[in-house]
């Protein structure tokens, strides 16, 4: 059996007292924040593929103009050539897909 890494015990640890620390701050709001948790974990279910699918489209786009044909290729422009370019790209995306997603699902 593989030991837990004590990282995975922190973060978990973390998520119990900050959730109990809200509760003790607020039960009522802590109560409508989970009461919420249903209608959010749906909107992240419906949009997160529609999100992921239209990143990858920009991502797939945008590297195709820059001349890329696959993953190897920007993995030696960017490792061996030294050109961090691609990697800005696909950080760039998924910095604006977490925005676009932060604009979508409203609780």
């Amino acid at each position: 059996m593989k030991k837990i890494p004590s990282l995975v015990w922190l973060l978990g640890l973390s998520l119990i007292i900050g959730q109990g620390l809200a509760f003790l701050a607020s039960p009522e709001s802590w109560q409508g924040f989970f009461g919420a948790l249903p209608r959010i974990l749906s909107m992240i279910a419906f949009w997160g593929p529609v999100i992921a699918i239209i990143s990858t489209l920009i991502v797939w786009a945008v590297l195709k103009i820059m001349g890329f044909d696959s993953l190897e290729a920007i993995r030696i422009e960017s490792v061996e050539q030294n050109n961090p370019a691609p990697a800005i790209i696909f950080v760039g995306t998924l910095i604006a897909s977490i925005l676009f997603l932060m604009l979508v699902i409203k609780p």
